[in-house]
C-alpha cells in the first residue's frame, strides 16, 4: 500500500505541471473551435448550387501581377553587368577555384539592388 501512496501524489504532481504548461500555452496560443452550422428549419431547394455558381460567376478576377516581368526586363537590360558578375561567382565556386568558405552572396545582393532600383519606378507608376 505505501507504493500505491507514494505513487497517487506523483501523478497528482504530473497532471498539475502538466495543466500548468498546458494553461500556459493556451494563454500563448490560443485555440479556435469552429462554430456548428446553423441548420434552418426551411427544406433544402433541389436547386441549391445555382446561388454558389453565382457567386463564382460574380467574383472578378485579379490582374496579373506586372511586377516579374519587370524585374525579368531589368535584370537582362540594365544590370547585365552584375548578373555577368554574379554568374562568374558561381562558376568559380562550384568548380572549386573559389577561396574557402567564398560564397557570391556579395555578388547577388548587387544584383537584387540593381533590379529593384530599375524596377521601382516602373513599378509604380503602373500601381498609380
Amino acid at each position: 500500500m505505501a507504493i500505491e501512496n507514494q505513487a497517487a501524489p506523483a501523478q497528482e504532481q504530473q497532471q498539475e505541471s502538466t495543466s500548468f504548461f498546458s494553461g500556459l500555452m493556451e494563454f500563448f496560443v490560443p485555440t479556435a473551435h469552429a462554430e456548428a452550422p446553423e441548420e434552418s428549419e426551411e427544406p433544402a431547394e433541389e436547386g441549391g448550387d445555382e446561388p454558389a455558381e453565382e457567386e463564382e460567376e460574380e467574383e472578378e478576377e485579379e490582374p496579373e501581377d506586372p511586377a516579374p516581368a519587370i524585374r525579368e526586363e531589368c535584370e537582362q537590360k540594365q544590370c547585365a553587368e552584375h548578373v555577368h558578375h554574379f554568374k562568374h561567382c558561381q562558376e568559380k565556386v562550384e568548380a572549386g577555384n573559389g577561396y574557402p568558405g567564398e560564397d557570391c552572396v556579395e555578388e547577388f545582393f548587387h544584383v537584387l539592388h540593381c533590379v529593384d532600383a530599375c524596377a521601382a519606378p516602373t513599378l509604380f507608376k503602373k500601381l498609380a
